[in-house]
């Protein structure tokens, strides 16, 4: 309640944007590059985020199929099934914010194991992800009251897909026509004269 002083909808949008501020302040461009470099020489990708970071790989799950044909996003359920298949060449981007969870801490640990390479995206030096990550993305995911606001790192992941995006703007453009096309043909979005 002490954070929330006066108008709610401004005290909350007042300190994302603080956050969007720090962020681009604060993100390592080197680090962000190597990220994208070994994203795109990647054999495979796996996305890895649990509780409130499940949503932000999704997100990146829903572009990154656009622009890559070897992704997986792990879930809860089927991590174990899904860490099988990792091997030297892979990629596994995790997410994780306090509280940081275990199970993304014992699944890069597993990941590195097997020989694939993680970059990370988290909050702090001091974060168990970071030693882990050969890159590492540092950005607030600030908690007002009891919620986690993820406006910078989300922000961020925007600014990851654009980058990866513009290396394969060739492949990309040629998927997104052919999804124009089926949209077109069975009428995804209803039709133009309705």
């Amino acid at each position: 309640n002490d954070q929330m002083q006066g108008d709610l909808l401004t005290s909350v949008m007042q300190r994302d944007m603080d956050s969007l501020r720090t962020a681009i302040e604060q993100v390592d461009r080197g680090q962000f590059e190597q990220m994208v470099d070994k994203l795109l020489k990647a054999q495979h990708i796996y996305l890895l985020g649990m509780r409130s970071s499940s949503f932000l790989t999704g997100y990146l799950n829903f572009y990154f199929r656009l622009i890559f044909k070897n992704v997986t996003l792990v879930q809860n359920a089927v991590a174990g099934e899904t860490f099988v298949q990792v091997q030297p060449g892979d990629v596994l981007l995790a997410i994780s914010f306090p509280r940081y969870s275990k199970m993304t801490v014992n699944a890069v640990q597993y990941a590195r194991e097997k020989g694939a390479d993680v970059v990370a995206i988290t909050d702090s030096t001091l974060a168990p992800l970071y030693p882990l990550a050969s890159a590492a993305l540092l950005v607030r995911s600030d908690m007002i009251s009891f919620v986690d606001s993820i406006t910078a790192p989300l922000s961020l992941l925007n600014a990851l897909i654009l980058a990866v995006g513009q290396q394969r703007r060739d492949d990309l453009s040629a998927t997104l026509a052919d999804m124009e096309q089926v949209w077109s043909r069975y009428s995804i979005f209803g039709k133009d004269d309705e």
